[in-house]
C-alpha cells in the first residue's frame, strides 16, 4: 500500500497535477470563434441563478471587456475560485456598448457557457461552469 501512495504521489508531482490548483487561479475563459478584430468582447459572469435568467447584469459577479481579436480571445478572473458561475457574452464590433440586432437577427456575435449551438439558451444549471479552463464559442446570425 505504501508503494502505491509513493507511486501516486510521484505521478501527480511529476506531471504538476495538484488538487484544488484549479480554484485557487481562478476562471481562465477563452473566447473562440470571433469573425474579426473590431471592436470588443463583453463578458458578464453571473453566480446566481435569479440574476442570470433575469440577464440582472448589475447583479453579476464580474465584468469584463476584452479587445477582440479574429479568432480567440482569452481573460482571467483570478477571483472566480468558487463557483458555478454561468458566462454570458457578446462581440460589440462598433464599441456602441450594445448588442445590435434587427427584428430577425443579430447583427454582432453571441455566446454564453453552457451554449454549444447558436439557438441554445441554456439555464443556469447548464450553463454552470467552475473555475478552471473554461471555452466559450461566438455565434453569428450573419
Amino acid at each position: 500500500m505504501m508503494l502505491v501512495r509513493a507511486g501516486l504521489t510521484a505521478l501527480v508531482i511529476g506531471t504538476g497535477f495538484v488538487p484544488g490548483l484549479a480554484a485557487a487561479e481562478g476562471l481562465a475563459l477563452t473566447v473562440e470563434g470571433l469573425r474579426n478584430g473590431k471592436g470588443k468582447v463583453m463578458v458578464v459572469v453571473f453566480d446566481n441563478a435569479a440574476a442570470y435568467n433575469a440577464f440582472d447584469y448589475m447583479n453579476a459577479v464580474d465584468y469584463a471587456e476584452i479587445p477582440a481579436r479574429k479568432g480567440q480571445v482569452t481573460h482571467h478572473f483570478k477571483t472566480m475560485t468558487k463557483g458555478p458561475y454561468a458566462i454570458v457574452l457578446f462581440h460589440d464590433e462598433n464599441n456602441d456598448d450594445d448588442l445590435n440586432y434587427t427584428d430577425t437577427h443579430l447583427l454582432e456575435g453571441l455566446g454564453a457557457s453552457g451554449a454549444p449551438n447558436p439557438e441554445d439558451e441554456p439555464t443556469f444549471g447548464q450553463a454552470s461552469v467552475f473555475p478552471g479552463k473554461v471555452t466559450v464559442h461566438v455565434h453569428y446570425d450573419m
